[in-house]
């Protein structure tokens, strides 16, 4: 005997948050159409209120836009970027549409449960995106990526409506098997939100190093009896690093120019490190649209990214003695 049972909605809840978040409209489009298609005559809750030609036409809309932005790298990004405010509403919104009819009490933590999750898949699948866009040396087919994407939002979207435990055990196992990738890949996204933020500020100012004073508290912390000390010199920049040495796969920090090798210094776990510079060669310094790279020697082949609004490729070009 079951001493208590769980609401079937709230089974759905985590799966449809994270078919949310790797792909929002496809699953408002395929919710929309279901009673439609009469593949499901009641829908849980009041989801059946996606049931609209207006509804359907403007996210059917949205969902071609959104495929379209995913062959247009610099693009994808603006898109992903905006969509971090997105994600998160639109999953909390769909959290009140399935919870309809529940207590208060339920539907308002649910709700915001739903909005992590939408937010942190978001975050989770464009941060792998991001990783490949930044490197460039491995570009993935998106058209084959996209339709992976969409076949696992449906399934995953089907199993929600038909076996909730069963997608709810599904969504279990793929945030165990996400565990080790969703650090670096959600730093990755919010560094790449930072880089559109930085594209625009550049046109507002002049890209350059920033002074010591305007360093972040733990940055200074950190460089106390090290190199603080070389006669006013010091400069620095936020930057990221991918597979750099002691470092996660992806680590965002400041790198600090002290008056020999530049140092990249970031937080982990709560406590600062640092990666001397000087043990890598510099191959070169790359500039695209949203970033420069400098590209560095090495097992696994290392790089730096700066935002546009920081130093000139010329300058990182000078400080790592690229020839």
């Amino acid at each position: 005997m079951v001493p208590f049972a769980v609401a079937p909605e709230l089974l759905a809840l985590a799966p449809l948050a994270i078919a949310a978040g790797v792909d929002l409209y496809l699953t408002l489009l395929f919710l929309g159409a279901a009673p439609v298609l009469e593949w499901w005559d009641v829908l849980p809750g009041a989801l059946g209120d996606l049931n609209s030609t207006g509804v359907l036409v403007m996210v059917g809309t949205f969902y071609v836009l959104e495929l379209m932005t995913e062959f247009l790298p610099s693009a994808a990004l603006v898109w992903n970027a905006f969509h971090a405010i997105i994600r998160p509403v639109a999953g909390a919104l769909l959290a009140l549409l399935l919870l309809d009819g529940h207590p208060l009490s339920t539907v308002v933590p649910g709700a915001m449960v739903a909005g992590v999750i939408a937010s942190v898949a978001h975050a989770t699948r464009t941060g792998g995106g991001v990783l490949f866009w930044l490197d460039s040396k491995r570009v993935p087919n998106r058209l084959l990526v996209a339709l992976l994407e969409d076949a696992a939002v449906l399934g995953m979207v089907v199993l929600a409506l038909d076996l909730p435990a069963v997608a709810l055990g599904l969504a279990g196992v793929v945030c165990v098997a996400s565990l080790r990738v969703v650090g670096s890949q959600v730093r990755a996204f919010a560094f790449a939100v930072g880089l559109v933020w930085a594209r625009f500020w550049l046109t507002l100012g002049q890209p350059r190093w920033t002074d010591p004073e305007a360093f972040p508290l733990w940055v200074r912390d950190a460089l106390k009896g090290d190199v603080m000390a070389p006669g006013g010199g010091l400069r620095g920049s936020p930057a990221a690093g991918h597979r750099l040495p002691g470092a996660p796969r992806f680590a965002i920090g400041w790198v600090v120019v002290r008056g020999d090798t530049p140092l990249f210094v970031f937080r982990r776990r709560a406590r600062t490190a640092e990666v001397d510079m000087g043990t890598l060669k510099a191959k070169g310094v790359a500039e695209r649209t949203f970033f420069r790279r400098v590209e560095m020697g090495g097992a696994g082949s290392p790089n730096l990214y700066f935002p546009l609004d920081g130093p000139r490729q010329e300058s990182l070009r000078a400080e790592f003695l690229v020839d």
